[in-house]
C-alpha cells in the first residue's frame, strides 16, 4: 500500500485523509507501517528524550517534599506518581493507535486524538471534542521557555558575580545566554536534539552525584525523621513537587510519532515503563537520603543546605544552568511546531525553510523580551501550570479513554470507569491545591 506523507507538526504528524477505500479487513491495517517520517528517532534516542523530559532540576527539591510527606509516604508516592504518569501516556498513545487502526489513518496528534475520540460520542460530546482540540493546540503553542531562560540567566549571575565581584544585572546575563539559545532553537528535528538531551541528562545526574557527596559526608540517622505526613495539609506540597517534576505530558505525542520503531514506546518493558521505573527509584532514593541527612532543616532546594563558599556548590549551580540551557531546544519544539503547522499552508514551498527559521526567531524574541521585561513572570507561570497541567495530564487522558470506551468497553464491573473517576477526583485535588499554593506564592511575593 502506498505510504502517505504526514504533515510536520508537534501533533505527532497530522492525520491524512485517504482518497481510496481499502477493501482489506480492519485487522490487517497497522498504522505504524503507514507512517512516513523523514528523520525518525531511534529507540535509544527516544529513551534519552523521555528520560530528560521527566528528569530536571526539580529533583533537587524532592528532599524538601519528603519533609512534608515523610519517608514511607514519600517513597510510595514517588512510585505512585511515576505509575500515574506512565498510565496517562499509555491511555493516550494506545487510544490514538486504536482510532488510527479503526479509521485507517497513519497517525494522530494530541488534539486530533481528543477530537477523534469525542467524535464517537453524542453531538454535545463531539462539540466538546472540537473545543478541547483547539484549547490543547493553543495551550501547547503558548507554552513558553521564559521561565527557563530566566533561570539560566539568574543562576549564572549569582555564581559569576559571587565568584568575581562583578555587578552585572540579570538582564545582561539573559541577553548573553540568548546567543546559544538562538542556535539551539533553530534545530527543527527531534532526532538532532538527542545529543542535547543526553548532555542535559548527564549534567543533572552529575548534580545528583555532587549533592550526594555533601549528603554522605556524615553518617545518616533516622532519629527524628517522620515516616508519614503529620497532617493532610502537608500532603499537597509533597504531591505538587513530585508529580509536576515527573510530568511530561506535552511531549508524549511528539516523541512517539517521530520514532523509527513506535511499538517500543509502550509495552513491556517499553520506553515509558522503563523510564518511569528508573525515575521512581532515583527520585525516592535522592529524596529519602536528602531528608534523612537534613531533617526538618532541608530547604526548598537541597543545594541551599550546602556551604555557599564551597566551589562544588557553584559547580552544581552552573551544571543546572547548562542542563536547562540544553533542554530548551526540546521544550521549544512543541510550541514552534504547532505554530508552524497552522502557518504552513500559507507559505509557498520555496520559502518554507526561511519561514520556519523566521517563526522560531520571532517566537524566541518574544520569549527573550518577556524574560527581560516582566519581573517575577515565573511565579505567575507557576499558577497557570498548576491549573492547566492536571487538566492536560490527567483529565484529558480520562476523557479520551472514557468517551472512546463508552458505553460497554470498561471491563468487568466497569472497573475502568471507576478508575477514571478516581483519577479525575485526584486531578481535581491537584488542581485546587496547586492553585492555592501558587496564589500564596504570589501574595508572599508582593507582601
Amino acid at each position: 500500500m502506498e505510504k502517505h506523507q504526514a504533515a510536520e507538526g508537534v501533533e505527532l504528524l497530522s492525520s491524512v485523509k485517504h482518497n481510496q477505500v481499502d477493501s482489506r479487513p480492519q485487522a490487517c491495517y497497522d498504522p505504524h507501517q503507514h507512517r512516513d517520517v523523514a528523520n525518525p528517532t531511534s529507540t535509544l534516542g527516544t529513551f534519552v528524550h523521555v528520560m530528560k523530559s521527566a528528569l530536571g532540576i526539580g529533583i533537587l527539591s524532592v528532599p524538601s517534599a519528603f519533609k512534608d510527606g515523610g519517608l514511607v509516604f514519600g517513597v510510595l508516592g514517588a512510585f505512585f506518581f511515576a505509575m500515574l504518569c506512565s498510565h496517562s501516556a499509555h491511555i493516550l498513545v494506545s487510544t490514538s493507535y486504536k482510532i488510527c487502526k479503526k479509521e485507517r489513518i497513519p497517525v494522530l496528534g494530541f488534539g486530533e486524538t481528543v477530537e477523534k475520540a469525542c467524535s464517537y460520542g453524542s453531538p454535545s460530546v463531539r462539540t466538546m471534542g472540537t473545543v478541547l482540540r483547539n484549547a490543547i493546540d493553543w495551550y501547547l503553542m503558548l507554552t513558553t521557555v521564559v521561565v527557563f531562560i530566566v533561570f539560566v540567566g539568574t543562576t549564572l549571575r549569582e555564581v559569576i558575580n559571587f565568584r568575581t565581584g562583578w555587578e552585572w544585572s540579570d538582564r545582561t546575563y539573559i541577553l548573553l545566554v540568548g546567543v546559544p539559545i538562538l542556535f539551539i532553537t533553530q534545530i527543527r528535528e527531534i532526532k538532532y536534539l538527542v545529543p542535547f538531551s543526553a548532555i542535559a541528562g548527564f549534567l543533572i545526574l552529575a548534580n545528583i552525584v555532587i549533592s550526594l557527596v555533601f549528603v554522605f559526608q556524615e553518617p545518616l540517622s533516622l532519629e527524628g525523621r517522620r515516616l508519614f505526613p503529620t497532617s493532610a495539609t502537608s500532603v499537597a506540597p509533597y504531591m505538587g513537587v513530585v508529580y509536576f517534576a515527573l510530568d511530561a505530558t506535552c511531549l508524549i505525542f511528539p516523541l512517539e510519532n517521530q520514532m523509527r520503531h513506535p511499538r517500543h514506546y509502550l509495552g513491556c518493558p517499553g520506553i515509558v515503563n522503563l523510564n518511569y521505573a528508573c525515575l521512581a527509584v532515583l527520585y525516592s532514593f535522592f529524596g529519602a537520603v536528602g531528608y534523612i541527612r537534613y531533617g526538618e532543616d532541608v530547604r526548598s532546594s537541597i543545594i541551599l543546605n550546602f556551604p555557599t563558599e564551597n566551589v562544588l556548590v557553584s559547580c552544581i549551580q552552573v551544571l543546572s544552568a547548562v542542563a536547562v540551557l540544553f533542554s530548551i531546544g526540546l521544550i521549544f519544539y512543541v510550541p514552534t511546531e504547532i505554530a508552524w503547522k497552522k502557518l504552513q499552508r500559507r507559505v509557498p514551498k520555496e520559502w518554507s525553510g526561511w519561514a520556519q527559521s523566521g517563526l522560531r526567531l520571532g517566537m524566541l524574541a518574544l520569549n527573550m523580551a518577556a524574560a527581560c521585561g516582566i519581573p517575577h513572570l515565573g511565579t505567575f507561570m507557576g499558577l497557570l501550570g498548576s491549573v492547566l497541567n492536571p487538566i492536560l495530564a490527567l483529565w484529558i487522558p480520562i476523557v479520551v479513554d472514557t468517551v472512546y470506551r463508552w458505553p460497554n468497553g470498561f471491563g468487568w464491573a466497569r472497573w475502568r470507569l471507576l478508575k477514571n473517576g478516581a483519577c479525575g477526583c485526584f486531578g481535581l485535588f491537584l488542581l485546587v491545591t496547586g492553585a492555592i499554593s501558587s496564589v500564596e506564592n504570589i501574595v508572599a511575593l508582593y507582601r
